[in-house]
């Protein structure tokens, strides 16, 4: 059974961190937005969504991911995402999100790049 996500969040300056654990799909629509909600967040210039945590994105992650950058264009805020898996690396690829949105090996990395 896959585990359902959980998101932590951290900040470091003006970035909020999203540590992700388990998987990210439709069913975490509501965590997400729940997580993107908080006033903290809502008051970072910048997002990091940090997959280090043993996560992955099934198709419908995606989307949802795709729904939350939507959002943080309108607030004029930055998205980045650290730590994907190989796979979830070469998907972001092939749909072109990596265009739109930084993809990281690492947090430090994507943290330097903001």
């Amino acid at each position: 059974m896959r585990a359902n996500s959980q998101i932590s969040i951290r900040h470091e300056g003006d970035i909020a961190i999203f540590d992700i654990t388990g998987y990210l799909t439709d069913a975490s629509e509501s965590t997400l937005t729940e997580a993107y909600a908080e006033d903290a967040v809502q008051g970072a210039g910048k997002l990091l969504l940090n997959f280090e945590r043993r996560s992955f994105i099934t198709s419908s992650g995606f989307g949802e991911i795709i729904k939350l950058l939507w959002r943080i264009r309108d607030r004029g805020q930055v998205l980045r995402v650290a730590h994907p898996s190989n796979q979830v690396r070469n998907i972001f690829n092939t749909i072109g999100l990596s265009q739109s949105i930084g993809v990281f090996a690492s947090e430090a990395a994507a943290l330097e790049d903001f």
